[in-house]
């Protein structure tokens, strides 16, 4: 009691709150005493009563790190003896782009950072704790500062996976996280994770969603994968890889000549009267003439569009999120789950009601990585955009709206899209420049088809994540559950 008053009066005259810490946590987090240890660990103080009495991480999986000192990433084009390369942020990504490849040439030693099939990575450094699903898709790339979990059972890997992507395990090793400039996690906190003693019928609920989750978002990208199939088919396109122009021969050097007629005409592109070179890349030249000689008539995303917003700079006032609305990020339009996610206050931001992204719009990143896609279909509807992320309207009168978003993220809507850039520092486009873009249409029975294929990739998407919750819920409840049950005998 007079420890709890002392308490009350330090924070009555500093202003500063304070938070009485146990030895036990203390001892649980190797007997370190700065702040960021303790800030998260309410979230995990229930789990970590279970530390020392059962099983771990390291029981269930092969927990371990590849570390490379000053590894060499030559970055070529894709041939027998490179792989692809990805960071562990571009893991939470839905679409990740061209893919970058790095030479194992160059490096034999970057065939280590493999990650396999089914198997969880999880970020050690920066955003320590972020776990990531090896899919299909991922099997074989390579991604450094990360560790690994390899379960040993395959009945287990979808508990695991849950453990690893709930709250609790992010606290948990964001908290022990250490590093003066960068943060980094510890491998041997991770191995020794506890594993919270659920019983064996709700360690099958959770798996069984955790599993339906995976399948759905696999699902999801093999049909926007159809949908850039059936685009290509229906506009008699080929993809822009398969180069057949005298300009695409095989050389380490393409040279391309650009006429004075050619650099004022309009007809390829909306000439801006420009001499860059990214601007008249032979790619982007390539896609234009292709779609204005295919078998579908043409139109700008101008006469497709009510309008093309780009949202204005205003000061921002974030909040908790029960007093605020969502606030998306450019990176945060194509992650999995968004992280770090905002809120602008609902009662101090000026016109925010203008900034509320609408179900079938097409988000479109505008400033520092360009042309980054998402269409606004059971996801974002209501969230707020930032000013670097441009709106696109589509006006359904003229086209299916799930089929532009299919346009502009294939790859012939992009190379129209970076050609674009300009600025000195940071990439930049604008709305203008954007309803500049060409697309091929056409009939609105195969628009639909293709429309309908994005549409149920979003709502697979969406169940992906429902079904996700659902599982930490049935996580969280039990060890709530066990944590009451404890508590009550310690009582008795």
């Amino acid at each position: 009691m007079q420890t709890n008053n002392l308490i009350k009066l330090a924070e009555s005259h500093t202003g500063l709150k304070t938070q009485l810490v146990n030895a036990s946590l203390v001892a649980a987090t190797e007997y370190r005493l700065d702040a960021p240890a303790f800030l998260a660990r309410q979230n995990v103080a229930g789990l970590l009563q279970f530390t020392g009495e059962g099983q771990t991480v390291s029981d269930l999986a092969d927990v371990f790190t590849v570390y490379i000192q000053s590894p060499v990433l030559a970055y070529v084009k894709p041939f027998p003896n490179s792989r692809p390369y990805m960071t562990t942020s571009e893991l939470a990504e839905y679409e990740n782009g061209k893919e970058t490849h790095v030479s194992l040439t160059a490096d034999p030693r970057l065939i280590g950072w493999e990650i396999k099939k089914d198997n969880i990575v999880v970020s050690r450094s920066g955003r320590v704790g972020e776990a990531y699903w090896v899919d299909k898709k991922l099997d074989g790339v390579l991604v450094g500062d990360s560790f690994r979990v390899a379960p040993k059972k395959a009945g287990d890997r979808f508990f695991l996976y849950a453990l690893l992507t709930s709250s609790m395990t992010r606290d948990f090793l964001s908290g022990s996280a250490y590093g003066s400039v960068v943060d980094h996690a510890s491998l041997d906190q991770l191995r020794r994770f506890p594993i919270p003693p659920i019983n064996a019928a709700a360690k099958k609920l959770i798996s069984e969603r955790v599993q339906r989750a995976l399948q759905c978002r696999e699902d999801a990208h093999e049909l926007l994968h159809d949908s850039q199939d059936h685009l290509r088919i229906a506009n008699g396109l080929t993809p822009l890889t398969e180069h057949t122009e005298p300009e695409f021969a095989e050389s380490s050097v393409v040279h391309t000549y650009v006429s004075s007629s050619e650099a004022l005409d309009s007809t390829e592109g909306a000439s801006e009267f420009r001499l860059e070179a990214h601007f008249h890349n032979p790619t982007a030249r390539s896609a234009i003439r292709r779609i204005l000689s295919c078998r579908s008539s043409t139109k700008t995303v101008r006469e497709l569009s009510r309008d093309v917003i780009m949202g204005s700079r205003f000061k921002r006032n974030y909040v908790e999120a029960s007093y605020g609305t969502p606030f998306l990020s450019g990176r945060s339009i194509v992650q999995i789950r968004p992280t770090d996610l905002k809120y602008l206050s609902n009662s101090q931001t000026d016109d925010l009601s203008e900034m509320l992204v609408k179900r079938g719009w097409i988000l479109v990143t505008c400033s520092g990585t360009i042309g980054r896609t998402c269409f606004v279909w059971k996801n974002f509807e209501d969230y707020a955009a930032s000013q670097h992320i441009l709106r696109v309207l589509p006006n359904e009168d003229e086209v299916d709206p799930a089929y532009l978003y299919a346009f502009l993220s294939s790859e012939y809507g992009y190379e129209q899209i970076i050609r674009f850039r300009h600025g000195s520092v940071i990439d930049e486009i604008t709305d203008e420049q954007l309803k500049k873009v060409i697309v091929p249409l056409p009939s609105p029975a195969q628009q639909k088809e293709i429309g309908n294929l994005v549409r149920q990739a979003y709502e697979k998407r969406a169940d992906a994540l429902r079904l996700e919750d659902e599982a930490q819920k049935i996580l969280m409840r039990e060890i709530n559950a066990r944590n009451t049950k404890s508590k009550d005998c310690q009582h008795v």
